[in-house]
């Protein structure tokens, strides 16, 4: 602005000062002060409109941009032979190319700063490149460098978002192409039986050029450093994922379960950068997997067809306890043994269904106190009496053969047993009559196929608690009958036992979402548990988070916890009273991030031919004047009353 035009703002205010305080206010001594300070507010105002804003009032497009790469796999050596970062490598390129912006990508994209690259560390879960392509797009970049080590998660997809925004990419690599395997995964079940066969699956990852890699990988799975098993599996194709399954026999001596770690690691061909070689997990090793136990104690040959069934319905398999004459049981397990009874009652701890088989009457305390306890129960009685914990009594026998007799009544098992024949299926052995009835039955009979229909199997609830009871016995005379009686034997088992086992919570409360970077662990909590309380504690013994609930709900989400290792502290009150379990967790970084691309050029993409004009944008002027004008307004105020002037 001229100093013309600041002349004529003075002139203008001194005259609007002077009207006010010669022509309109009483003539008292001392007018000339406020007079003064009206009109330097007044020039204030006048002269704050007409400064120039604080930045330009339009935008172009910008010509230099950046998008930095601040994933995890940036903090690995630049080269097997060098220390020195990625992303050090990619700091020093960044410098050279003086960007007029820059916009850091990883998990998602961020606009900052040139001079604040320096601080920014590689912690990026990811290295997805569309949103940042985008994001650049949106703030008016027609091209883009990006600086990365090439081992993009969504190469794909990024390509084709450029193509689609007509936007210029130039792909500038940070690090030397190494060829190598990684791990991505580890997959276990979180429960395992002592003496069994457990099957793991290592999941692996490849990149670099084929000709580098070797055509098989040695895996080995390690528990405290020692090796418990070793496969040799084809390489995977690079940029692609294949799975490796592993069988071993977990070992637990004592007589409580125990939580051991395992850790699989590629051993052959090494990792020249030593960062994706191995991944972990965490089993709980005990006699029960958590899965279904058969307790018989008058075996026959149900348990030959039932524990296989059971094994392949229930998650963590079955076994079976056959009571022998001298009181101590028959495990039917890979390897069958002789077991006593304290090693049978310990097997029963955490299980989802406990099946028990044989005369009411003469049930050990310790099998009846399980039955009214467990929350999902299948009793194959085997003569009448009180039924445990379900409030009902069998009858009988009832005099006669019974048949099993269509029409099938509406079950859970009712549609995989409508389309099979039920004339072929021989009579039960022996039916009881079951009072109060259950909620559903899964198939009835008729005395000498005619007459009243009788429940074969019926089925209720009560609460959070199932049971199932069979009024009949020797079910397993159908599945020696031929290839139909069987189909019905194994259609009516897997439509009770599914049901059964339906939401089934083994414990209190039960892990149910493991936690990870970003993820917090949660709980499903078992309906009628009362006083629960969580602790979470690192591994040097301090508390991290800790909660109690009177009532809790159904499910409870933890804490976000760091890459690292805690113990979680379980205390709950439950129908057998105070109950505590301890456990490991292991929070680990999503391995898939260090693992190595496959071979492929850098992106190099033209901008498309479009003209983007300059966009108009409101901008701030500066404050201050209109700030001091106000202040000079509030001394006149009061300089005016001192002197008389209203």
């Amino acid at each position: 602005m001229s100093a013309l035009v600041w002349g004529l703002f003075a002139l203008l205010a001194m005259a609007l000062a002077a009207w006010a305080y010669i022509g309109r206010e009483e003539r008292v001594p001392g007018r000339a002060g406020p007079a003064i300070l009206r009109a330097l507010a007044v020039f204030l105002v006048l002269g704050g409109l007409s400064l120039p804003a604080l930045r330009g009032g339009t935008v172009g497009a910008p010509t230099r941009v950046a998008l930095l790469d601040v994933s995890r796999s940036m903090a690995l050596p630049a080269d097997p032979t060098d220390d020195r970062a990625r992303l050090d490598s990619a700091r020093t390129l960044l410098a050279g190319f003086a960007p007029e912006r820059v916009y850091l990508f990883g998990d998602g994209p961020q606009p900052t700063a040139l001079d604040s690259v320096e601080t920014v560390p590689a912690e990026g879960q990811a290295s997805r490149l569309a949103p940042a392509l985008e994001a650049a797009r949106l703030g008016g970049a027609d091209s883009v460098w990006v600086f990365t080590d090439g081992d993009l998660t969504d190469r794909t997809e990024a390509i084709a978002t450029a193509e689609r925004l007509g936007l210029g990419v130039r792909e500038i690599r940070t690090s030397t192409q190494v060829s190598r395997v990684g791990v991505a995964g580890l997959l276990a079940p979180e429960r395992a039986r002592s003496g069994d066969t457990l099957r793991v699956t290592v999941e692996l990852g490849a990149g670099g050029g084929p000709a580098a890699l070797p055509d098989s990988v040695t895996v080995e799975l390690r528990r405290d450093d020692q090796v418990v098993a070793r496969t040799v599996t084809p390489r995977p194709t690079p940029g692609r994922i294949g799975r490796a399954e592993i069988a071993f026999v977990p070992d637990n001596p004592s007589d409580e379960p125990a939580w051991q770690r395992f850790e699989a690691v590629i051993t052959d061909p090494v990792d020249p950068l030593g960062a994706s070689d191995r991944a972990a997990t965490w089993i709980e090793v005990s006699e029960s997997a958590g899965g279904a136990i058969l307790i018989s104690t008058e075996p026959d040959w149900e348990a030959r067809f039932l524990v296989p069934a059971l094994d392949r319905l229930v998650l963590g398999g079955a076994r079976g306890y056959l009571r022998l004459a001298d009181g101590r049981f028959l495990e039917m397990s890979e390897r069958p043994r002789v077991v006593d009874e304290a090693r049978t009652r310990r097997a029963l701890a955490g299980t989802r269904l406990l099946v028990v088989q044989g005369p009411l009457g003469t049930l050990p305390g310790w099998v009846a106190a399980a039955l009214r306890s467990h929350s999902r129960t299948l009793v194959l009685a085997k003569g009448p009496g009180e039924i445990p914990g379900i409030g009902a009594r069998l009858t009988g026998p009832l005099p006669g053969e019974w048949y099993a007799m269509p029409p099938i009544p509406a079950s859970p098992a009712s549609p995989l047993i409508a389309d099979e024949e039920l004339d072929p299926l021989p009579p039960v052995r022996d039916l009881y009559a079951i009072e109060p009835p259950g909620r559903w039955t899964v198939i009835t009979a008729n005395r000498n196929r005619r007459g009243e229909a009788r429940p074969l199997m019926t089925a209720g609830e009560r609460g959070d608690r199932r049971w199932a009871v069979s009024a009949a016995s020797e079910w397993w005379r159908w599945a020696l009958r031929g290839e139909g009686p069987r189909r019905v034997y194994e259609a009516a088992f897997s439509g009770v036992v599914g049901w059964l086992v339906e939401g089934a919570t083994p414990r209190l409360a039960g892990l149910v979402d493991r936690p990870g970077v970003g993820r917090p662990p949660a709980w499903r909590i078992r309906p009628g548990v009362t006083d629960l309380s969580i602790t979470i504690v690192d591994g040097a013994g301090s508390e991290v988070w800790a909660r109690t609930w009177s009532e809790p709900p159904p499910r409870v989400v933890g804490p976000q916890l760091g890459v690292g290792r805690y113990e979680a502290r379980v205390m709950a009150t439950g129908p057998d009273g105070a109950v505590e379990v301890v456990r490991p967790l292991e929070v680990a970084a999503d391995a898939r991030e260090l693992l190595a691309g496959p071979a492929v050029d850098p992106i190099a993409l033209v901008a498309a031919a479009t003209e983007r004009p300059e966009v108009e944008v409101r901008v701030p002027r500066p404050v201050w004047p209109f700030a001091l004008a106000v202040a000079l307004l509030c001394a006149e105020w009061v300089w005016r009353h001192r002197i008389g002037l209203r």
